[in-house]
């Protein structure tokens, strides 16, 4: 049994007078970020995924990409004074290497990976992964994925699940797409994730891209082919006094089956005056709400932490090959997972999913009925498929 980290939802909105003024609350010990050529930021050095800027300066055909922290966080770029991006800012999900590999493509930071492919492959990480079979199923995050039907997108449903919320709270990418059980291809990595906070500007003539990868795909035969299913698209969020410009913002998600695209990403703009005249790709929301990363133990927090009373490692990784909880072959089901609550309302209802590496995910809800505003658990009882997969835990209390 591998357990994988929780997502919180939840919102808070609070409205800014008019001459309200955004602090980053940068520290400025990044220095100013001004890259002339193609870069790659390695962000091994950053476990937070937090950078401090003074500035940002971007230049046109510069194109910044990263490599992403053992923790796979989200980028996070605080800055003192004004960001300007000419290039691109790129934190999209990879495609299967090569384009019929059976290894998954890996997530952007904050994102997902896409699920390998063969008789045992698996579905995609993350809350919305796409599930593994005979042609791996695409992920969702914003959107379900859809479908070309010849003359319009429509919408499919094929068991993965739109989450997260509007205003980004918290941060989270794209989930993978699952893989093909039919043949040795994997799924799409999910998009990254991205919130770029100034205290003065944000001036986007260029490009930030959070889209998903593609999955796989085998050579035809007879006229039949096999697909990993494609990621979804990742999320970008931007926080500023001023939003300017005429670039793009794409969270789009990644290719697989024969005109099936994973779902789209998320995209939330908190400025007070925001003139950006530019394109959008994504599921869209726009006002003010200040507050840029939640004071720690001030945002709801949600924390698996046993599963069948079997203690879960306090950081999981969420990662197949490392478990961070074993059961023994001997536990019956149902077996109670307890999921500790911190700043949640008593009696939210908490639903808790099981993604198996293979077969279809279960979910069972319960409440948080012990303990306090402050700190609670809610034990739910669910039966859980033999084999290894992913737990996610989830809380709703706003849009």
């Amino acid at each position: 049994m591998k357990q994988k980290l929780l997502q919180a939802m939840f919102a808070v909105l609070l409205i800014a007078n008019a001459n309200a003024q955004v602090n980053s609350g940068s520290n400025g010990s990044d220095g100013a970020f001004n890259p002339t050529t193609n870069i790659v930021i390695n962000m091994a050095d950053h476990p937070n995924g937090i950078y401090q800027f003074t500035s940002v300066n971007i230049s046109n055909g510069v194109t910044v990409t990263f490599i992403p922290n053992a923790n796979n966080t989200p980028v996070i770029w605080l800055v003192q004074s004004n960001c300007v991006i000419d290039g691109t800012v790129d934190v999209s999900g990879k495609s299967t290497i090569p384009a019929n590999g059976a290894a998954g493509g890996l997530g952007g930071p904050g994102g997902f990976r896409g699920g390998n492919g063969g008789n045992d492959g698996n579905g995609g990480q993350g809350p919305g992964g796409g599930l593994a079979d005979g042609s791996g199923q695409a992920a969702a995050f914003g959107t379900l994925p859809t479908l070309w039907n010849g003359s319009f997108y429509v919408t499919i449903s094929n068991g993965s699940s739109i989450y997260g919320n509007q205003f980004l709270l918290p941060l989270v990418g794209g989930s993978g797409g699952g893989g093909s059980t039919n043949s040795q291809v994997g799924g799409g990595g999910g998009g990254g994730a991205i919130l770029i906070a100034a205290s003065q500007s944000i001036s986007l003539n260029g490009i930030i891209q959070a889209s998903a990868g593609s999955g796989g795909t085998i050579s035809c035969g007879y006229g039949a082919c096999t697909y990993g299913g494609g990621g979804s698209g990742g999320a970008v969020r931007l926080v500023s006094s001023q939003l300017l410009g005429s670039g793009g913002i794409y969270t789009s998600g990644g290719g697989g089956a024969i005109s099936e695209t994973g779902g789209k990403g998320r995209l939330r703009i908190d400025a007070l005056d925001n003139s950006f005249g530019g394109f959008i790709y994504g599921v869209v929301s726009q006002g003010f709400q200040p507050i840029i990363i939640p004071t720690t133990g001030q945002g709801a927090q949600l924390t698996v932490t046993s599963v069948g009373g079997v203690a879960v490692s306090a950081s999981p990784t969420g990662a197949l090959s490392t478990p961070d909880a074993v059961l023994s072959a001997q536990q019956n089901n149902p077996i109670p997972i307890v999921v500790s609550c911190a700043n949640l309302p008593l009696n939210t209802q908490i639903t808790v999913s099981v993604k198996p590496a293979n077969g279809s995910a279960v979910s069972a809800t319960g409440l948080n009925n012990t303990g306090t505003l402050s700190s609670s658990t809610a034990t739910i009882s669910i039966v859980i498929p033999r084999g290894g997969g992913l737990i996610y835990a989830i809380a709703a209390t706003g849009n």
